[in-house]
Formats: structure tokens, C-alpha cells, sequence
């Protein structure tokens, strides 16, 4: 479970979710109301995501860089699993920019795109992208391996 609080455009929107990182080509994250429901459900596998709006009962696919931006997921190259494996606090692939802790990530570049992690820790607890102004923070409020 996560708490996502993203800021773009100075506009800030939050929500809980669920991500589920299966491998480095797919994952998915459940975003939930207030009161627990889905909201969204978003399945990406490869460089290909599909986004389940619940609410309006629309089903939307296409290249996850486009479909991902609006919000705020930068994918910047990465697969949305490869992203997904870094915000846990794994490193997805070598050509990264790397910094470590004594416990894990502090922090994790590539392209236009930073990662930060408070603390360094593994698994990650709080991270934080950033692409230029924009802004999104994710605590991890509970994780689990799932087999």
C-alpha cells in the first residue's frame, strides 16, 4: 500500500494505492477513493499501459511515456515496472546514476528525472520524483512479497 501526493501544474492531488511490480515489464497500480474504492487501475506491460477509469467506466491504452505524464508518473525511458522496481528501492537497471546509503538508495538519476529516497533505506519508505518543477511523493505504508 502507498500514499501518492503529486504536485504539477501547482496543482496537488493525493491518493492511496496499491503497486505491484511482477517483473521489469509489468506491473500495476490500483488507485483507491477516500472510502477504499477503486478508482483506477492502471497495467502496464512493457512500454504498453492500459488505464480502467472505474468511475466513468472508460478503458484508455497507449505508450506509457504519453499516457503517464498527466500523472505524474515520469517514466523518463524506464518501463513502468522498471519505475515501479525503484520506487521499492531496487535499482531496474546499471546505466542510473546511483547513490547509496549504508541501508539503501539515497538517490537515483537519469535523464530530466531524480529520485530521492528519505531515509536511504531498503525496502524504500519515502520517495520522492522529481521532474523539473513538478513533484510526486510516495510513502510506502506496507509491503509485502507476494509468491
Amino acid at each position: 500500500m502507498i500514499r501518492v501526493r503529486s504536485t504539477m501544474n501547482g496543482e496537488t492531488k493525493s491518493f492511496r494505492g496499491q503497486l505491484i511490480v511482477e517483473n521489469r515489464r509489468r506491473m500495476q497500480l490500483i488507485a483507491y477513493s477516500p472510502v477504499g474504492t477503486t478508482v483506477a487501475t492502471i497495467t502496464a506491460d512493457g512500454d504498453h499501459v492500459s488505464l480502467v477509469d472505474s468511475i466513468h467506466g472508460n478503458t484508455i491504452e497507449g505508450n506509457a511515456q504519453q499516457m503517464l505524464a498527466p500523472y505524474g508518473f515520469f517514466t523518463g525511458g524506464l518501463t513502468p515496472a522498471e519505475m515501479g522496481m525503484l520506487l521499492l528501492g531496487y535499482p531496474p537497471r546499471r546505466e542510473l546514476t546511483y547513490e547509496t546509503g549504508a541501508a539503501g538508495l539515497s538517490r537515483a538519476a537519469f535523464g530530466d528525472i531524480a529520485v530521492s529516497f528519505d531515509p536511504p533505506a531498503f525496502p524504500a519508505q519515502h520517495a520522492v520524483i522529481e521532474h523539473g518543477v513538478d513533484r510526486v511523493e510516495i510513502d510506502h505504508l506496507e509491503i509485502a512479497e507476494m509468491r
